[in-house]
């Protein structure tokens, strides 16, 4: 499984497993300040005994264009993804669909077994884009093993096409977060969604399109 935590970041000396209470396991994230994707994931598998089948939640994304919409997500987990070997295998699938405003040239629901990264329309052609990365390595010789690990969708004929990262997005900030909001509940505001994106702890290739890539796959 690839790692979303920077290199830098030291973790504890024992990961938070559904071994461990609910108690036990969000006492470690919160003093962490662990807020990345997969650690939400992770903690919300254990606060239900590794149970939850789906999440979901709201953000605002913020355009090329500085036109704000507003998404709602959702990610789902596999079920009894820890019997499997650990944890290391709970992506199964996120969504992406716009709620507000509707216009309708919006896109159909993104769905596939990526993550997010970057959430656009091209300047030139005007089609909805979705720059997505992964957390397994699976996913990654899927892909053929890029030399990035990035994958592309582009909405054409009402349907996501995917096909190989354009060069265009290489060096761009993430606008979807790769993250977690504590409260389920609470929309994600750009604002708040920049200043965890920019937490030091997550790693570059998950806050940006990196233009280099040192694999652990």
């Amino acid at each position: 499984m690839r790692s979303i935590v920077s290199r830098d970041f030291k973790p504890p000396t024992e990961p938070a497993r559904c071994r461990f209470e609910s108690r036990q396991a969000l006492y470690w994230i919160q003093r962490l300040r662990l807020a990345t994707l997969a650690t939400a994931l992770l903690a919300s598998a254990t606060q239900t005994a590794c149970g939850p089948s789906k999440i979901e939640w709201r953000e605002e994304v913020q355009l090329a264009s500085g036109e704000v919409v507003h998404v709602r997500r959702t990610a789902k987990l596999k079920e009894n993804w820890v019997a499997g070997g650990g944890g290391g295998s709970f992506n199964e699938g996120m969504t992406v669909e716009i709620t507000q405003p509707l216009k309708p040239d919006n896109p159909r629901v993104w769905s596939a077994r990526f993550v997010p990264v970057i959430f656009d329309r091209d300047p030139v052609t005007k089609e909805w884009t979705m720059v997505a990365t992964f957390f397994h390595c699976s996913s990654w010789n899927e892909l053929g093993r890029p030399k990035l690990p990035y994958t592309e969708y582009r909405y054409r004929d009402n349907q996501w096409i995917q096909q190989p990262l354009s060069p265009q997005w290489i060096g761009k900030p993430a606008n979807m977060f790769t993250g977690m909001t504590p409260d389920w509940s609470k929309d994600l505001t750009v604002v708040e969604k920049a200043g965890r994106l920019n937490d030091p702890m997550v790693d570059p290739s998950f806050r940006s399109v990196s233009s280099k890539w040192q694999h652990g796959c």
